[in-house]
């Protein structure tokens, strides 16, 4: 992992103990350092499938810079809402293998500085959004 990678890891948890969220609901963590600690170890630090666990996963992991091109050009926000949830299947994830975030993140919300698993599930779909390759 580069120091920049580990730099960013490092802010997000001391972030953790930042004050609760505002009623806004912007999130405290951003999608991108949400997607680095919960998706990079499979999808990359690129969110190419190229992690440092890709080689050893049943399936591979999918491109998701591809997400808009593989769906006519059109990034399908709620879609892949609902896929990392884990309230709509994936063909090939077993749920060792793609963990059903909602409930995951579910298990710490209400704790102080942490944002809701809805929240969280958004912030990552939106940062996905801003890695579509052309």
């Amino acid at each position: 992992m580069s120091l920049k990678k580990f730099a960013i890891l490092s802010l997000g948890a001391a972030l953790l103990s930042a004050p609760a969220l505002a009623e806004d609901q912007t999130p405290i963590i951003s999608g991108e350092d949400e997607f680095m600690w919960n998706c990079s170890e499979c999808h990359g630090f690129g969110g190419r499938g190229d992690g440092p666990l890709a080689e050893v996963l049943i399936k591979t992991p999918s491109d998701l810079t591809q997400i808009a091109k593989n769906n006519v050009g059109v990034f399908p926000a709620d879609k892949i809402f609902a896929m990392i949830a884990g309230r709509e299947n994936v063909v090939g994830h077993q749920s060792f293998q793609m963990p059903k975030y909602w409930e995951r993140f579910k298990q710490s919300e209400g704790q102080r500085g942490v944002d809701t698993a809805e929240v969280r599930i958004k912030a990552i779909v939106d940062y996905l959004a801003t890695i579509q390759a052309p």
